[in-house]
C-alpha cells in the first residue's frame, strides 16, 4: 500500500512542474437517433406517409459497437385532429420483415383516428446489415418438396448456415445484437426519437413476445398493448411444434363430427386422416406436381407432406369448413384438393433466416427439453414426422451466439392494459397460450375469435374491437361481433361445389 499511494504522489507531483500536452478531441459516441429519408418510388403518392431510419447500436453490451439502420414507416392519420397516441405494429417471425410491400394506408381503418407506424426489426431484409441466409432459404423449398428430409436435412441446414455465418460476420456483423431485447431497446429509442409521450403497441405472433419484452424493460412509455396470437416468453415451442398442429386437427375433426351433415358424410375422418399419412409414407402420393408444374424435380407428397398442406388449410378461414372433404377425397383416391393444398406450399421461405437464427438460437435451444422436442419428430405423432421445429439445435450449435439470460423466459407482469386475441383454429400458438397471461396481466382481455386461424384479429370484428380499445383501453370492449360468431361451418365439406 505504501509504494502504492508514493507512486501516485509521485506522479501529482511531476503533473504538476509540467502539464503533458492536451489530448486530442475524441468523436462523441454515436446515439439512437431517426433520420427522415424518401420513401421508395412505390409507395402512394396521394397519401401521407412518411418514411426514415431508426439508427441504433447494433450491440448495446459493447463499447465501440457499429450503428445500425432500421427503416420506418408512418402513415399519418386521415383524422382532422388525431389521437396523440399512434400505434406501432411489429410483424411475426422471428425474420418476417415490417416494412416489406408497404405501399398505402388505404386499407388500414386505424388512420381514421390516429397514425400507424411499422418498424423494421434489426436484421429484418430491409434493414441495413440484414441478416438474409439464401443457403437456407433455398433448403427450404427442397423441405416442402419433400426432397430433404431427416438427418440429411439437418446435415444441410447446418452447412447452410454455418456458411451464411461465416459471410455475414466477414461483412462485420456481430450476430449477438439480435436479440428481442435488443428490438424492444428499439421500440422505445425510436419512441423517444419520434417525440411520443406515450404510444400503443401492436404484436402479431413472435411479435407478442417482443411487445412483452417493451412491456417488462419501458413500462412508462406505453399507453396499450395489442397481442395477437400469443407466443409467451415462458414457452419454447419446439417443444410444442406438432402438439399444436395437432391440438388443431382435433377441432376440426370434433367439429365436423358435430355437424349432422358433415359426420354424416365423413363418419370416419379421424382415420382416414391417419391413413392418409401412413400410406403416404409407405408409398408416396402422385398428384401431378412433376417439373413443368414446379420448375423443379418431382414433389415427392409423404406423410409430412400431407400434414404440413393441412397445416397451410389451417390457417384459410375459407379452407378449414373444407379441411374434412380435402381429407375424405385424398385418403380415397381423389387428391386434387389435396394437390392445390400442397402446390401452394411449395418454394422457399421468405424468411429472414439469419434474424430467426440469433434470436432462436439464443433465447430458445439454451432453454429446451431436448427428449420434448425430440417427441415432436416422430412418426407416432401421427403426421409423417414432419419437423416444425423453428431452428434444431444442431444448427444453433454452429449459429454459435450467446445464450440470452435465464430471465427472459419468466412471465412477464404488468399493469398496462393489455388486449388479447386468439383463433380457434390456429396450428401455430393456441389460444391457451394467450389465456395464460391472463394470470400476470391483470389489466388484460382475453377475445377468442371462432373460426379463425393465426393472425385472428385482422377482420371486420377485430378491427371493430380494436379501435374501441385504442379509443378507451380500460372500457368494456364491443364483442359482441365475436360471440355472434358461428365459427367454421363444416356442412360446406358435404356439399358439391365448394372450393378451397
Amino acid at each position: 500500500m505504501v509504494h502504492a499511494l508514493t507512486s501516485t504522489l509521485l506522479t501529482l507531483s511531476v503533473s504538476t512542474a509540467s502539464p503533458p500536452p492536451a489530448p486530442e478531441p475524441r468523436p462523441l459516441p454515436e446515439v439512437s437517433h431517426f433520420e427522415r429519408t424518401p420513401c421508395n418510388d412505390e409507395v402512394a403518392k396521394d397519401e401521407r406517409i412518411d418514411c426514415g431510419v431508426l439508427v441504433v447500436p447494433e450491440n448495446r453490451s459493447k463499447a465501440g459497437t457499429r450503428m445500425i439502420r432500421l427503416p420506418v414507416m408512418i402513415f399519418r392519420s386521415r383524422a382532422e385532429k388525431p389521437a396523440a397516441e399512434p400505434l406501432l405494429f411489429m410483424p411475426g417471425g422471428p425474420g418476417v420483415s415490417a416494412v416489406d410491400n408497404q405501399r398505402s394506408g388505404k386499407s388500414l381503418s386505424i388512420l381514421d383516428e390516429r397514425d400507424f407506424i411499422f418498424l423494421e426489426p434489426r436484421g429484418g431484409k430491409h434493414s441495413r446489415p440484414s441478416l438474409e441466409c439464401p443457403e437456407v432459404n433455398a433448403l427450404t423449398a427442397e423441405v416442402a418438396a419433400g426432397r430433404l428430409r431427416g438427418q440429411k436435412f439437418v446435415e444441410a441446414m447446418v452447412s447452410a448456415a454455418r456458411n451464411c455465418r461465416a459471410t455475414l460476420t466477414a461483412s462485420g456483423v456481430d450476430l449477438d445484437g439480435y436479440t428481442t431485447d435488443a428490438t424492444a431497446h428499439d421500440i422505445e429509442d425510436l419512441r423517444k426519437a419520434l417525440g411520443y409521450a406515450k404510444w400503443n403497441l401492436y404484436g402479431l405472433s413472435y411479435s407478442t413476445r417482443l411487445m412483452l419484452a417493451v412491456m417488462r424493460l419501458h413500462p412508462a412509455g406505453i399507453q396499450s398493448v395489442i397481442l395477437d396470437s400469443v407466443f409467451p416468453p415462458d414457452v419454447v415451442f419446439d417443444e410444442f411444434g406438432s402438439t399444436n398442429l395437432l391440438r388443431a386437427l382435433n377441432v376440426v375433426f370434433d367439429g365436423c363430427a358435430a355437424d349432422r351433415a358433415c359426420g354424416t358424410a365423413y363418419p370416419r375422418l379421424r382415420a382416414q386422416f391417419a391413413q392418409l399419412v401412413s400410406s403416404a409414407d409407405a408409398r408416396p402420393i402422385r398428384l401431378g406436381l412433376d417439373a413443368a408444374a414446379t420448375g423443379e424435380r418431382p414433389v415427392e407428397v409423404r406423410g409430412a407432406q400431407v400434414a404440413d398442406a393441412i397445416y397451410l388449410g389451417l390457417h384459410r378461414r375459407d379452407t378449414i369448413p373444407l379441411l374434412p372433404r380435402i381429407i375424405s377425397q385424398a385418403a380415397t383416391g381423389q387428391p386434387e384438393e389435396l394437390a392445390a393444398l400442397v402446390k401452394d406450399n411449395q418454394g422457399a421461405s421468405r424468411m429472414t433466416w439469419g434474424l430467426r437464427m440469433s434470436v432462436t438460437c439464443a433465447e430458445e435451444n439454451p432453454f429446451e427439453n431436448g427428449a420434448r422436442v425430440a417427441a415432436q419428430l416422430s412418426p407416432a405423432m401421427g403426421l409423417g414426422g414432419i419437423d416444425e421445429r423453428t431452428v434444431p439445435t444442431e444448427v444453433c450449435r454452429v449459429w454459435n451466439v450467446a445464450s440470452a439470460p435465464a430471465g427472459v423466459k419468466e412471465p412477464v407482469r404488468s399493469d398496462i392494459p393489455t388486449l388479447i386475441y386468439a383463433g380457434e383454429f390456429d396450428p401455430d400458438t393456441p389460444p391457451e397460450w394467450g389465456q395464460q397471461l391472463l394470470e400476470t396481466l391483470p389489466h388484460a382481455v382475453f377475445v377468442e375469435l371462432r373460426g379463425f386461424s393465426h393472425g385472428a384479429s385482422f377482420n371486420p370484428c377485430g378491427r371493430e374491437i380494436t379501435k374501441a380499445f385504442l379509443r378507451d383501453p380500460t372500457s368494456t370492449l364491443p364483442t359482441a361481433c365475436a360471440l355472434k360468431l358461428r365459427g367454421a361451418d363444416f356442412s360446406l365439406s358435404a356439399q358439391p361445389g365448394q372450393n378451397p
